[in-house]
């Protein structure tokens, strides 16, 4: 028997990286997976064929996170595909390229960062929650749970970490907790990243998005039940970057 056997999962931005990795995971612990996604929606099939190679439900919902309209229908087709929703994992980001350029500002780059980082997070689990608590789940955010200063994508991703101790209080009893990804070779990093990366952290490696699942899967398993508002860091110990 599998930890997650009946229960049913709402990834957003699960068509790859961290997103994609830890949806095949659910279904390997025997969840019925949401793969939401926003642009790719050939990458989000080649997801949801994974799962269902598994011997898992998947269903791949196009949504933008910051939408209302948008993911309160898409909560409402979840439940009537699986009837249920147990875990909520806010994944979903905009992130560079390209950077945002203090001196020569894209503000609908900027805004559109904060829709999706922070504002994203919110409107997901305003619409979830309801039948979280019915299903004694819980929600797993994604962040950056550190900040050097600065003005662009890093700010609005590290917002995520007072938002989750801020949800943790307003949806009590259910769990709200975050993981904190160091440098994930995702999309791919140069030669000269990966060493930075390397010199910089304890455990000599560059992360990969199964780490990061792996810690998504246990936050919101039963192993973590008296864990709520607490980030975990999964950055090898990449101490200079905070």
């Amino acid at each position: 028997m599998h930890s997650f056997d009946g229960k049913s999962v709402i990834i957003t931005g699960a068509s790859g990286g961290i997103g994609s990795a830890t949806a095949r995971l659910f279904a390997e612990n025997g969840a019925d997976v949401v793969v939401n996604y926003y642009s790719s929606s050939t990458k989000a099939d080649e997801v949801v064929d994974a799962i269902q190679q598994l011997g898992r439900q998947a269903l791949c919902l196009k949504a933008d996170v910051s939408n209302p309209t948008d993911v309160s229908t898409m909560t409402k087709e979840v439940i009537d595909q699986f009837g249920r929703i147990d875990v909520l994992v806010n994944n979903a980001a905009a992130h560079p390229p390209p950077l945002f350029q203090f001196k020569n500002p894209d503000w609908d780059l900027w805004i559109r960062m904060v829709r999706v980082n922070i504002m994203g997070i919110l409107v997901c689990s305003h619409y979830v929650a309801p039948y979280l608590k019915e299903t004694h789940g819980n929600i797993v955010n994604v962040v950056m749970d550190y900040h050097l200063g600065g003005i662009g994508y890093a700010l609005t991703k590290t917002a995520g970490t007072p938002i989750t101790r801020g949800l943790a209080r307003e949806l009590a009893p259910i769990r709200v907790n975050a993981v904190s990804p160091g440098p994930i070779d995702t999309w791919g990093m140069t030669k000269e990243e990966k060493a930075v990366f390397i010199k910089q952290a304890l455990i000599k490696r560059t992360g990969h998005p199964t780490d990061v699942a792996n810690a998504i899967l246990f936050l919101a398993s039963s192993k973590a039940s008296y864990i709520t508002g607490e980030t975990l860091h999964v950055d090898g110990g990449n101490f200079d970057h905070k």
